[in-house]
């Protein structure tokens, strides 16, 4: 990823877990949501948002309730960032904590 990419990806990785921490989105299906990373694509037009749910929660109501506030959450960024246009944002489920579990079982099994 190139410099700009990465400092855009920051930005919107800060935006958006302001906006899920504070009280600004009132749908509680996505409470429980934590933004770990943003990926941008090479032409700043595609953000892939990863993100972390707490225990408990129902995770197909939490993807629902991410497609609901999506032109919110970009509504936001629109106001905040200083570009031309603002990535489409695409939410993924991030599981390296269970992949790095997973490795480390089967490290500590050999």
């Amino acid at each position: 990823m190139g410099l700009r990419q990465e400092k855009l990806a920051d930005e919107v990785r800060d935006i958006l877990a302001e906006c899920f921490s504070g009280e600004r989105l009132r749908d509680p299906r996505v409470q429980s949501v934590t933004i770990t990373h943003v990926k941008l694509t090479k032409d700043l037009q595609i953000a892939t948002v990863y993100y972390r749910m707490y225990e408990g929660a129902n995770q197909q109501e939490l993807e629902q309730g991410l497609e609901s506030c999506k032109g919110f959450l970009r509504k936001t960024l629109a106001d905040v960032l200083k570009v031309r246009r603002v990535p489409d944002l695409r939410f993924v489920y991030d599981e390296s904590v269970e992949y790095g579990s997973r490795i480390e079982y089967l490290l500590t099994k050999i």
